[in-house]
């Protein structure tokens, strides 16, 4: 993949990641509107844990990153017709492996909600949070499949249709609130499968388009039935198929990490009525600039420094990662800032009417501040992460992922607290513990990424760093003043959003940075390039 191609890749999925986060804000702001963050909605947003742990342990991040490395690889080779029948076995192992657990699980459902997640709910609660997490097992399967072919179709430079996927899952739950609401917080659960099945159906007419292109059919891959994986043609497949399956367990215990982190945080804000909801919001506020940033640069960027890694193209390799890193920093620590500044206000413009009143928007926005100061620490660690899985060692961030949870649980234990001494919420102190653990791990993980690959050049980063802080700070400085002057009223806080845009990029410029440079050149390019574009599609 070319530089140009991770680029328009980058701006693809990062469009896409604003529509789709746009979608769940609207989708959000339905639900709070009508459930504010009561019990109901606790019992809608703990009902997610379990299939999130099932989805991410066998089908999410973990056979992603071992999955992608190995058939980019044989892309690579010129071995098509043998990297799609490696797709479809790894398709029908995590078919058959989710399917299995979401049945189990389903069964288990009331142990799991009472013993596990939410010990503090009462006994409604938790019969409710069960009912809801059956229903939504059913889309832990299909996104499963999902995505896989997400991997699939990005490892082919196809990124509009996995983009737009995530679009199309919120357009599912927007129809749970709003068509299915007379069967109340269960009409969502039904959205959330409809969404499952939207995300999966919108990826099928590019992947057979691909397919077309390869010249594999559906009954050529329709052949490798468990009878006849034995052939001489899927006989050689099989020590991939090994290969994905022995690289998957430090990454699921990587993963696992994050996803104990989120039952303990879930269980812990258990105790308070509304604080799971609130809890939730804020992350899910902070996750909107992280899509944008970082995993939108990440999605782009692995396939392109798994095949540099493939062919040992050391110094490609870390050129690629510096570039990212460098714009990582530079579109992150404003926005960390930014949210903490600012936070409360963008609550009251996006969530706060109808059930969500200004109690809600004050614990939100208390636990967003907390949320900010680690966005830097996740937007790192989500490209920093990928570049080791790239290289295929996935020990490393495994072993860090777990002392990370190690230290978030003690710190949340700890931090909760302390801010109860305080006289401040206790379950905002979960984020405050995320945002540190996070923080650490991110720079942990660098500098053994540095120590791997002494080509990345760390002066280069610090370099990009100093700069991106200083225009940070001279931006949140004239924030403030400008909060000072003019309030926090709605248009006080739109017109704060610009004006801390427009003095970070001068900031930025007046400083040399590349990053700003670079975007200053693409935007004298843009009038140039939009006659020749123009006159191309007509």
């Amino acid at each position: 993949m070319s530089r140009r191609s991770v680029a328009r890749g980058a701006v693809i999925v990062a469009a896409a990641y604003i529509v789709s986060n746009l979608a769940g804000f609207v989708a959000r702001s339905i639900i709070n509107a009508r459930f504010g963050t009561g019990d109901a909605q606790d019992a809608f947003r703990a009902a997610f844990i379990i299939p999130d742990l099932l989805f991410n342990l066998l089908a999410g991040g973990a056979l992603a990153s071992a999955f992608i490395p190995t058939y980019v690889a044989q892309l690579s080779l010129d071995q098509r017709p043998q990297a799609w029948r490696l797709a479809w076995i790894i398709a029908l192992i995590v078919f058959i492996g989710l399917s299995v657990l979401a049945v189990v699980a389903a069964v288990l459902a009331p142990w799991l909600i009472a013993g596990i997640v939410a010990p503090k709910f009462s006994g409604p609660q938790v019969g409710l949070t069960a009912a809801l997490m059956r229903i939504m097992l059913v889309s832990t399967v299909i996104f499963g499949v999902s995505g896989l072919l997400m991997g699939v179709l990005q490892s082919h430079d196809s990124f509009l249709a996995p983009a737009i996927a995530p679009s199309l899952y919120q357009l599912g739950i927007i129809l749970g609130a709003t068509a299915l609401a007379p069967f109340g917080i269960a009409g969502l659960a039904v959205g959330v499968v409809l969404g499952a099945v939207l995300h999966l159906a919108i990826q099928i007419p590019a992947l057979v388009r691909i397919m077309a292109k390869d010249r594999i059919t559906a009954a050529s891959l329709l052949s490798a039935r468990s009878g006849q994986v034995a052939s001489p043609a899927f006989a050689s497949l099989w020590p991939h198929v090994q290969q994905i399956l022995t690289r998957m367990p430090p990454r699921v215990l990587g993963l696992s990490a994050v996803q104990i982190n989120n039952v303990v945080n879930t269980s812990l804000a258990s105790a308070t009525a509304g604080a799971v909801s609130a809890v939730n919001n804020a992350f899910a506020i902070m996750i909107l600039p992280l899509a944008v940033i970082a995993q939108a640069i990440g999605t782009a960027l692995f396939p392109a420094i798994s095949a540099h890694a493939a062919r040992g193209e050391r110094a490609e390799f870390a050129q690629v990662c510096m570039r990212a890193l460098g714009v990582i920093l530079a579109l992150s620590l404003p926005a960390s800032l930014g949210l903490v500044l600012l936070g409360r206000p963008v609550i009251q413009i996006l969530f706060q009417r109808g059930a969500f009143d200004a109690h809600s928007t004050e614990w939100v926005a208390w636990t967003l501040g907390w949320f900010g100061v680690g966005l830097t620490g996740h937007a790192i660690l989500e490209l920093v992460t990928r570049a080791f899985y790239a290289l295929q060692d996935s020990v490393r961030p495994a072993l860090l992922a777990v002392a990370s949870m190690i230290l978030n649980v003690m710190l949340s234990l700890i931090l909760t607290r302390v801010f109860a001494a305080l006289g401040w919420l206790p379950f905002s102190a979960l984020a405050l513990a995320n945002s540190i653990a996070t923080v650490l791990e991110s720079v942990a993980l660098l500098a053994l990424l540095w120590r791997r690959t002494p080509e990345l050049g760390a002066s280069t980063l610090f370099r990009s760093l100093a700069k991106s802080a200083g225009a940070t700070a001279v931006m949140g400085g004239v924030i403030v003043a400008w909060q000072a002057l003019a309030g926090q009223g709605i248009l006080a806080s739109l017109a704060a959003c610009i004006i801390g845009a427009l003095t970070y990029l001068a900031s930025m410029l007046a400083l040399r940075s590349d990053e700003a440079q670079f975007v200053l050149k693409w935007l004298r390019r843009v009038p140039r390039a939009a006659p020749r574009q123009r006159s191309a599609l007509s």
